[in-house]
C-alpha cells in the first residue's frame, strides 16, 4: 500500500488542515450554492413532479463541489493526483472478495438496525428523557426518509435510469474521491491508519445526516476506507459504493418497500437470534478481510517478482 511522506516541511499547508478545509468548503458550497440553485428552480418542497430536477441539480453540485473541488485541491496542495486518489486499475479477484465483504456488512447492518430498534423502544418506554431525544431523531429520520422516497419516485424505465445515474453513479465517484481520496490520503500523511480510517468513516457517517444509521454508515465508511488502503485502488470503493446504492434503488423499484431505506425497521425476529446472526456475520466479515489481505499480498509479491525479472 502507498506510504505517504510525513515530513512537515514538504507541504505548504498541514494535510490535516487541508482535509478539514476541503470538507468545510465542499459542504458549505454544496449546501449553500447547490441548495440555492435547487431552490431557484424547484422551490423548497420535493414532489414527484420536480424530483427529476432535484436529482439533476444535486448531481451537478456533487460533481462540482466534491469531485472537481477535491481534484483541484489535490493539484494545488500536493501536486500529486495519482497517489492522492490511488488511481490504479482494480484487481478483479480483490474486487470480488471486496464485494462479498460488502454483502456481509450490509446484511450485518440490517441485523444491527433490528437490534437497535428493539433497545430504542425499551429506552423510550422506560426513560422519559430518552423518549424526547428519540422523538427529535424520529422527526429527522422521517424527513430524511420522505426526501429519499420523493427522489426515488419513478414511473418508467427512464426514471429508473435517471435515478441510477444521480443516486448510484454520481455519488459513488464524487463521495469516494472526496472521502477515500483527498480526505483519507491527507489524514494518512499525519496519522496512523487506525485513526485515519476512524476519523474518515466518522465524518462520512455524519455527512449523511441520518441519526439512526450513524453506526451502519460508520461501518460502511470504515470498510470502504480499509479496502482502498489495502488494495491501493480507489476504484474498488467507487464500485462498492455504486453497488450499495444500486442495490437499494433496484430493490425499491421492484418491491416499493420503504424498509430498504428505513434506518428504523420494525422488529420481527427474536433478539437472541439476531445477536447470534450478527456475531456470525462479524466473524464472516473478519474472515473475508483476511482472505482479501492474503490475496493483496500474493498479488504484490507477484508484481515484485516480475519487476526483479525485468531488472
Amino acid at each position: 500500500m502507498i506510504k505517504f511522506n510525513r515530513n512537515y516541511q514538504q507541504y505548504s499547508i498541514s494535510p490535516i488542515g487541508a482535509a478539514f478545509l476541503v470538507l468545510f468548503v465542499s459542504f458549505f458550497l454544496y449546501q449553500l450554492v447547490g441548495g440555492l440553485l435547487t431552490f431557484q428552480f424547484v422551490g423548497l418542497q420535493i414532489t414527484k413532479e420536480n424530483a427529476g430536477y432535484v436529482r439533476l441539480f444535486t448531481s451537478i453540485s456533487q460533481i462540482i463541489f466534491m469531485l472537481v473541488l477535491s481534484i483541484l485541491f489535490a493539484k494545488i496542495i500536493y501536486n500529486d493526483f495519482i497517489n492522492t486518489f490511488r488511481i490504479r486499475k482494480p484487481n478483479y479477484v480483490e474486487l470480488m472478495i471486496s464485494i462479498v465483504g460488502l454483502i456481509i456488512i450490509l446484511f450485518a447492518s440490517q441485523v444491527y438496525l433490528y437490534i437497535q430498534s428493539h433497545y430504542i423502544e425499551i429506552l423510550k418506554t422506560n426513560y422519559p428523557a430518552f423518549r424526547k431525544i428519540f422523538e427529535i431523531f424520529d422527526s429527522i429520520d422521517k424527513l430524511v426518509q420522505k426526501s429519499y422516497l420523493e427522489l426515488l419516485a419513478m414511473d418508467n424505465f427512464f426514471d429508473y435510469l435517471s435515478i441510477v445515474i444521480s443516486i448510484a453513479i454520481v455519488p459513488a465517484f464524487c463521495e469516494e474521491f472526496l472521502f477515500r481520496g483527498f480526505v483519507q490520503s491527507s489524514f494518512e500523511k499525519r496519522l496512523n491508519i487506525f485513526w485515519t480510517i476512524f476519523i474518515t468513516a466518522l465524518i462520512f457517517a455524519l455527512f449523511h445526516f441520518n441519526p439512526f444509521a450513524i453506526l451502519p454508515l460508520f461501518a460502511l465508511g470504515a470498510y470502504f476506507s480499509y479496502v482502498v488502503y489495502l488494495t491501493d485502488s480507489i476504484f474498488n470503493s467507487v464500485i462498492l459504493h455504486f453497488i450499495n446504492n444500486f442495490f437499494t434503488i433496484t430493490i425499491y423499484a421492484l418491491y416499493k418497500t420503504e424498509d430498504v431505506i428505513s434506518a428504523k425497521p420494525d422488529l420481527n425476529y427474536p433478539v437472541s437470534s439476531l445477536y447470534f446472526v450478527f456475531i456470525f456475520s462479524a466473524f464472516l466479515l473478519w474472515f473475508t478481510l483476511l482472505i482479501l489481505k492474503h490475496q493483496v499480498n500474493k498479488r504484490k509479491n507477484l508484481e515484485e517478482f516480475k519487476d526483479e525479472d525485468l531488472s
